[in-house]
């Protein structure tokens, strides 16, 4: 099947979208994946239609996909006495049940441990990536690092969205592949984001989850229709955000680099030496720092100096 088979999400008539998921045969292309999504859960059309609007999907699936997620009740007993789902993506996962208004939540978390946890095609690295036609800018941090509101600026800047959540490297030729889904924004980031994008362009908020209030940043058109571009990493970045803390931007060697790197890969133990030599490939094509900042201010003029520095 080719995209012409696909249309926005969008475009489809909400009875659609609803038959499609409660028969499993909703198919999103995400990237270079593409995801079956199978749910009877109101909160998660919404968020679909709100967050994913852009997106194309279809009703009927192709012979082959690369990710299933199955948003389901824990078990018999909750699906009737408490409304609880767990994201189920065809394979055992410890999953932390939710209730059904956070389905949201649910999915997202559940796409992102297919591609963690069973994606050998590239390695794959807990980092934010953006891109403009000269190259990407590959920003890999701890939570609360700021990485996703520095994604977020950096679009506002004039970069493409590669990924929020995964770097996706090609072993082959060290280039990074898009995977442009939503970016997932916490607490204090939700507002910052939010003045810069535009409330249209962010998602309701979820309260009281495991990691504080959340809402999603929606892809843009332009970053979706250009997902199967590729860009080689000119500016590695390891950001901290440190309110009290200086700000600074220190240079890091090709092996501190990699070392850093390995540690935030999700399928390294998997790759072994493809992996290395793919992370070494990357690293010495570019320019890495360390960076620390004290405000979104002050963090999109560090990254605007390297990037001249650079050639972006």
């Amino acid at each position: 099947m080719g995209m012409t088979d696909f249309k926005p999400l969008g475009e489809y008539d909400r009875r659609a979208i609803i038959d499609a998921l409660a028969a499993g045969t909703l198919e999103m292309p995400l990237g270079h994946f593409t995801a079956r999504i199978k749910a009877q859960v109101n909160t998660l059309v919404d968020f679909l239609y709100d967050t994913y609007r852009d997106v194309p999907v279809k009703t009927e699936l192709s012979d082959v996909t690369d990710i299933s997620i199955h948003l389901r009740a824990p078990s018999i007993l909750r699906k009737y006495i408490r409304t609880q789902v767990i994201p189920d993506p065809g394979f055992q996962v410890p999953a932390v049940p939710l209730p059904t208004s956070m389905a949201a939540l649910a999915f997202e978390m559940g796409v992102n441990l297919v591609v963690a946890l069973k994606c050998c095609r590239f390695v794959s690295c807990h980092a934010g990536v953006v891109a403009n036609e000269k190259g990407a800018i590959f920003m890999c941090a701890n939570s609360g690092g700021g990485k996703s509101t520095l994604v977020s600026v950096l679009m506002e800047d004039g970069y493409r969205l590669l990924s929020d959540e995964f770097g996706l490297l090609c072993m082959e030729s060290a280039s990074l592949a898009a995977y442009p889904r939503p970016v997932s924004l916490k607490n204090v980031s939700i507002d910052i984001v939010r003045q810069l994008s535009g409330k249209e362009w962010i998602s309701p908020e979820l309260s009281g989850t495991p990691k504080g209030k959340i809402a999603y940043r929606r892809a843009r058109p332009d970053d979706i229709n250009k997902a199967h571009l590729s860009a080689p990493a000119k500016l590695i970045l390891f950001p901290s955000f440190n309110p009290i803390g200086g700000h600074y931007a220190r240079r890091l060697s090709v092996s501190e680099a990699v070392m850093r790197l390995i540690p935030s890969s999700t399928n390294y133990h998997l790759l072994g030496e493809k992996a290395y030599l793919a992370l070494t490939k990357m690293v010495a094509g570019a320019e890495v720092y360390e960076i620390a900042y004290r405000s979104t201010d002050e963090s999109l003029t560090i990254v605007r100096d390297l990037a001249v520095k650079v050639g972006l």
